[in-house]
């Protein structure tokens, strides 16, 4: 540490750091423009002006370093003037006559400028009017009445401005108010390694450019919002709301719903809805950054498109009742289904989007109060194959990895459809690792996406045998290891190329160091495919074991859910195999300890997922609970989907918006949005993070877990034990009976903190055999595939709005140029992909991302359209169709 004296004051620092900073962290206002904090300086704005002892002129404070013995003064008299000069340059190019003006207080939005009557444009009339640093900063520096500049002919008010971009949905970009500040562009180019944003020209003509000077939409620019935190005035500023952000009523930490990084947010809010938002520091993993989807889809489905109040069948119509109504004649129709045909005829279906709290709930209502253990969620099938290998690996599912080291990782793994698409902010801490790590990446995937291009080796199977080239890799990396038994197993067949391309991966792999958190092994498990999910779970623990040894390789392995909250629901017991707390209802001992908490628990293993559908095609399962699940959008085949929810006695589904699955339903009881829940999610690494309720609920709607808990009274022998006020006590319950959440009672809580791992610690390291796929069956057609992709909304797509993807960009199935050339189809042309069963209509998109003999749909086009085409036994992701022009 060094000591230096700032304005005659001491005040230690570590040696070398920034000055600006240290100045900063000290609570000494040194203006400034153009530095981002954590990134090299650029020195643009020459505002951070300082004068240190012993050097001529005064210096700026962003490429100054601390030294021991320093003397600093910031807040001489002529510092002041000289800022106030600097910064009239740079007013000089920007529409300053209220940022000079002594009397701007007093004018109102409507009132004539009375200082000069050619002004266009003013602060009161601006959509970042008080929330401004350039505006701060004039105040701050005290500009009011400073005009250099009087006497000279004005030019900014008679140069017709560059036109404003604001033909996308998300971001505005508006050149007449940058100040050439660069910001946006190191942001884009040094943080989110996008590069979308540049400076073009030089001199009076210097200007920001997206892309090659086009439009934004044009461009790669992937609407992440980075540029608009950055801004220091309103060049770029977010489109939707903009206006209502300006008046905000207050922020609320909250957390985004769309993927298992599990980013924290702050929603500004404004007469109970929300209207921006910003990145929470809590979850250290995300930190200042989100995706489109985390800063824009908070507005994705407008508030009158949710559900209001609940919804009773009659005469086949689903028409208004009242809650008491709703909630007796729910827990009615349960009561006799069970007493007439016994607890197991009755199904229970959690969700990845709801709460901890909530599927917690749901856990205790199908056990305690009816009695079952048939629960599972549509997503059930992929998680539970990819935890059974993570069992057999390690002995738990619950692996101790934590994604902010992904960053410092010198060698990384990447198994995913499209990472960028799929965990946006993961991916980006891949490209931190690759950019400002010199990590050596290696990415596995049929098709490509942005992380491909940051690749040093990119393993390109055909979709569905990613499994078969990890054994592949596995093998080779056995024998250069010199490791027994896998050395021995047959090869894969694989394509000469790819065969190559594997060979440089164990290189890769062979060098990595073998120091702790140096090798990162990514998995974005898909959301179909449970025997590929399972296979590559294996397959990537063996390669964890190989490289990091039986102590690193759980820390080093990240198994990314495909949605929200995939790790929380089976941490609570959402799965027909697992009580809370990963304990077996078979388990005498384990269940013995949920009974002493819950009063009552079944003994047997109850029904997943598929094997419900089939019990209610047979008559076996007569009713269904769906809680915040879509079986209709996520599950495959699905007009035989529709079919057993049809034929159920009694169809009852919990829901903020009415989805294709509670359109069938026999009552629907209207939850509440992410926004307006109090609760926690568990991420991809298994941080707790807090949702708080943030928007206020529309109509009559309720949160899922109090329907839940009044439910659960009505039903259950004791009613006492659904005696919840609020969803602390819910956790406080839980804290009790599952150990990993003993640190999550809401007032113990740093959101985005890591789960108690004591009780779950790998405790094995068993290489294991990987069940290879068979591959697509050979015939006419090509080979379908489908996944998450990044900018159409879930909840949009749910209801199916034309507005899911407001860019207009994954509307269609991407086709190789050679099977266009081969089918005669044209770009945009429409199109009907047929598998015998089903059709999907939908538009070309030619592209190299996929490769020849494939197409790719997006799961979330209209509703989970392509799902129709995935057959229900169908263990891998992919499916042969046909494809013929539409006229």
């Amino acid at each position: 540490m060094a000591t230096i004296i700032v304005d005659g004051n001491p005040l230690e620092a570590p040696e070398g750091a920034p000055l600006l900073e240290v100045l900063r962290h000290a609570g000494v206002y040194i203006p400034s423009l153009c530095y981002l904090e954590g990134l090299p300086p650029y020195a643009g704005c020459r505002m951070c002006l300082v004068e240190i002892e012993g050097t001529r002129g005064f210096q700026l404070s962003c490429t100054s370093k601390v030294a021991d013995g320093m003397e600093v003064r910031t807040n001489t008299r002529e510092l002041a003037e000289t800022r106030k000069a600097v910064l009239s340059i740079i007013l000089a190019n920007h529409s300053d006559r209220c940022l000079t003006c002594h009397r701007v207080v007093k004018c109102k939005p409507g009132d004539t400028c009375l200082r000069d009557n050619v002004v266009t444009h003013r602060c009161l009339t601006c959509s970042r009017n008080y929330r401004c640093e350039l505006q701060t900063t004039c105040e701050l520096v005290g500009m009011a009445g400073f005009e250099p500049w009087v006497g000279e002919a004005r030019s900014y008010y008679q140069t017709p401005p560059p036109p404003a971009d604001r033909a996308n949905p998300f971001l505005e970009f508006d050149p007449q108010m940058c100040i050439i500040c660069t910001r946006c562009v190191r942001a884009c180019d040094e943080i989110r390694h996008t590069g979308a944003i540049t400076l073009a020209s030089r001199g009076w003509h210097a200007r920001i450019e997206f892309g090659a000077g086009g439009s934004i939409h044009d461009s790669n620019c992937d609407f992440c919002g980075a540029c608009i935190d950055v801004c220091p005035t309103a060049t770029l500023m977010e489109k939707p709301n903009k206006w209502a952000a300006s008046e905000t009523e207050g922020w609320v930490p909250t957390a985004c719903a769309y993927c298992s990084v599990g980013c924290t947010i702050s929603l500004g809010v404004k007469k109970g809805r929300g209207v921006i938002v910003r990145p929470d520091p809590a979850n250290p993993v995300s930190r200042d950054q989100l995706c489109v989807r985390g800063r824009f889809h908070y507005d994705s489905v407008k508030y009158d498109q949710r559900l209001e109040q609940p919804l009773v069948r009659r005469d086949g119509e689903l028409a208004p009742a009242s809650w008491d109504g709703a909630l007796d004649a729910a827990a009615t129709r349960l009561a006799g289904i069970a007493k007439a045909h016994g607890p197991g005829a009755i199904g229970f279906l959690g969700s990845p989007f709801a709460t901890n709290e909530e599927n917690y709930l749901l856990s205790k209502l199908a056990r305690a109060a009816v009695g079952t253990n048939n629960i599972d969620t549509t997503i059930g099938p992929v998680m539970g194959a990819a935890a059974s290998a993570l069992r057999r690996a390690f002995g738990t599912e619950v692996l101790p990895a934590d994604m902010t080291g992904l960053a410092q990782a010198k060698t990384v793994l990447v198994v995913a459809d499209d990472l960028e698409s799929s965990h946006n902010v993961a991916c980006l801490r891949v490209k931190d690792a690759v950019v400002g790590n010199g990590a050596r990446l290696i990415v596995v995937t049929p098709r490509w996406g942005e992380l491909c291009d940051f690749a040093e080796v990119w393993l390109r199977p055909q979709p569905g045998e990613e499994a078969a080239t990890l054994v592949a890799l596995t093998r080779a990396l056995a024998e250069a290891t010199g490791t027994e038994g896998l050395a021995k197993t047959p090869a894969p067949d694989l394509a000469p190329q790819l065969a190559q391309d594997v060979q440089k991966a164990v290189a890769i792999l062979s060098e990595a160091p073998p120091e702790a958190g140096r090798v990162a092994i990514v998995y974005a498990v898909a959301h179909l495919g449970p025997q590929a999910a399972g296979a590559t779970a294996a397959a990537l623990s063996n390669v964890g074991l190989l490289c990091c040894g039986p102590e690193q390789a759980p820390r080093s392995l990240f198994v990314l859910p495909p949605e929200v909250n995939g790790w929380g629901l089976r941490d609570v017991g959402v799965a027909p195999d697992l009580l809370p707390g990963y304990r077996s209802p078979t388990d005498e001992a384990a269940r013995r300890e949920v009974e002493a908490a819950w009063g009552v628990g079944p003994s047997s293993p109850g029904l997943d997922f598929d094997e419900m559908l089939a019990a209610a095609r047979d008559g076996r399962l007569r009713a269904m609970v769906v809680v915040g699940d879509n079986p209709l959008l996520f599950a495959p085949e699905k007009a035989r989907v529709r079919e057993c929810l049809s034929s159920l006695d009694f169809l009852l589904v919990i829901d903020s918006l009415l989805s294709d699955t509670a359109r069938l339903a026999h009552i629907v009881l209207p939850d509440v949005s992410p926004f307006g829940k109090d609760g926690t999610y568990t991420s991809g690494d298994r941080r707790v993070v807090r949702l708080r309720s943030a928007v206020a609920a529309w109509g009559e709607a309720r949160p899922a877990w109090r329907i839940l808990a009044e439910l659960g009274a009505r039903l259950d022998r004791d009613a006492n034990r659904w005696a919840y006020l609020s969803p602390d006590l819910i956790m406080e319950e839980m804290a009790v009976l599952i150990p990993l959440y003993n640190t999550a009672r809401y007032d113990d809580l740093e959101s985005g903190s890591q789960q108690a791992f004591d009780s779950y610690q790998p405790h094995a390291a068993v290489v294991q055999p990987v069940a290879l796929e068979a591959t697509v069956a050979p015939g006419d057609g090509l080979v379908l595939t489908t996944g998450r992709s990044l900018y159409t909304s879930w909840d949009a797509a749910t209801i199916h709005s034309p507005e899911a993807d407001k860019l207009h960009r994954e509307e269609f199935v991407d086709v190789n140029p050679l099977d266009a050339a081969r089918l005669g189809l044209q770009e945009g042309e429409e199109v009907a992909l047929a598998d015998g069963r089903a059709e999907v209509s939908i538009r070309v998109h030619v592209t190299e991302a996929v490769q020849p003999g494939v197409v790719f749909v997006p799961l979330y086009y209209d509703g989970g359209a392509v799902t129709a085409l995935f057959a229900r036994d169908g263990l891998l992701p992919r499916v042969k169709v046909a494809v013929r022009a539409l006229a």
